[in-house]
């Protein structure tokens, strides 16, 4: 019973021990991240500038030839003659392909010698009437049966008209899908034709952003096959109703294409721009961070001791183009911020600047 009296003693002066030793051991760690010399984080900077900027409406939509259609047989009949190939350019007019007519040409000459006969006869009928030898009904019958004669020529004269398959605009035409011999009925597609020396947009923007755009306004839009390439237009025209389904407001783009680069059915994404904001501060688009709270970026300046440090400052962006953004609150002209390294900051953190950016001269938005 005495021996378990002494090893209470022992156990409570080695947990104090322990106890003393965690203690020591934070004090120890303490004082040495103390004395420890601050991390310096080299970053490259940029100087926030002032300058024009054009604000832009964004939206999408698909480019359409400013005169495009699919090219289709209007009778039906034998095909004669192709005259055209895939791809080619052809004018206004041109035959693209011949249908045979025989048969319609030998209907038209029984039906014009029709009507020379039935003029010869509503003739001496008329003659007849004025010496009262015929009856009234006799020459209405008599020009009734010319009338119907001369409407058979005419539409005669039209079907062999359309056996001719015509451009019905100058432009360049797709792939063939006609060979000579084939049947064909009304209706059946032979070949697209696409103008394509103008393209239109249609595109949709929401209801708040009407009060931002007029006819006229500048357009600029991109596409998939030529993403380092603005293609600049003009708004044509704003629908005067809103959509009920989608509640959004339908416009309509034209585009130059003289250079042939832009096609129907291409996916492009459209800028519709206001005039230039004088004096508006820009930075680059990576000095942006992004947090819960908002955006925000680091401004590097000199502490009290001469210091260089990275500092948190919200800032509201108004708008984004290409490497740029458009500050409306939050920095001024000068001032110097973090244009790359923001990621490994902390609010207060000391730098070393690497380099300082230069923001590319861009021309304002919509302007050559």
């Amino acid at each position: 019973m005495k021996r378990g009296y002494v090893v209470v003693p022992a156990v409570g002066l080695a947990l104090a021990g322990l106890f003393g030793f965690a203690v020591m051991r934070e004090r120890g760690i303490a004082e040495y991240l103390r004395h420890m010399p601050e991390p310096v984080l080299t970053v490259e900077t940029a100087q926030a500038e002032s300058r024009a900027w054009s604000r832009a409406v964004a939206a999408t939509g698909r480019l359409e030839a400013v005169n495009g259609v699919d090219v289709a047989v209007e009778v039906e009949g034998r095909v004669r003659e192709v005259l055209y190939v895939s791809g080619q350019q052809v004018g206004k007019g041109e035959v693209l392909a011949r249908l045979d007519a025989d048969t319609e040409r030998a209907q038209l000459q029984s039906a014009r010698a029709q009507v020379r006969l039935d003029r010869l006869t509503a003739d001496r009928y008329r003659s007849l009437r004025r010496t009262d030898a015929a009856s009234q009904a006799k020459l209405d019958e008599a020009e009734a049966n010319l009338t119907m004669a001369e409407a058979e020529v005419s539409r005669l004269e039209r079907v062999i008209e359309k056996k001719e398959i015509k451009a019905p605009f100058a432009g360049s035409l797709g792939i063939n899908r006609l060979d000579v011999g084939q049947y064909v009925s009304p209706g059946t597609h032979i070949t697209t034709l696409q103008d394509l020396s103008g393209m239109l947009m249609d595109l949709s923007i929401s209801q708040r952003d009407l009060p931002e755009v007029t006819i006229g306004a500048p357009v600029e839009i991109t596409v998939d096959a030529y993403p380092d390439r603005v293609f600049r237009g003009k708004l044509l025209a704003i629908e005067p109703k809103v959509d009920l389904a989608s509640g959004l407001i339908a416009l309509q783009a034209a585009f130059p294409n003289d250079e042939r680069l832009l096609r129907p059915g291409m996916y492009a994404k459209a800028r519709i721009v206001r005039p230039a904001i004088e004096g508006q501060v820009v930075v680059p688009q990576a000095a942006i961070n992004y947090s819960l709270y908002g955006d925000f970026v680091y401004v590097v300046a000199p502490d009290d001791k001469g210091e260089l440090r990275a500092r948190q400052t919200v800032v509201k962006v108004l708008d984004r183009h290409g490497n740029l953004a458009a500050i409306a609150e939050g920095l001024k002209a000068g001032d110097t911020i973090v244009a790359a390294g923001g990621v490994k900051l902390a609010n207060g953190a000391k730098v070393k600047v690497a380099e300082t950016r230069i923001l590319k001269d861009t021309p304002a938005i919509g302007q050559d």
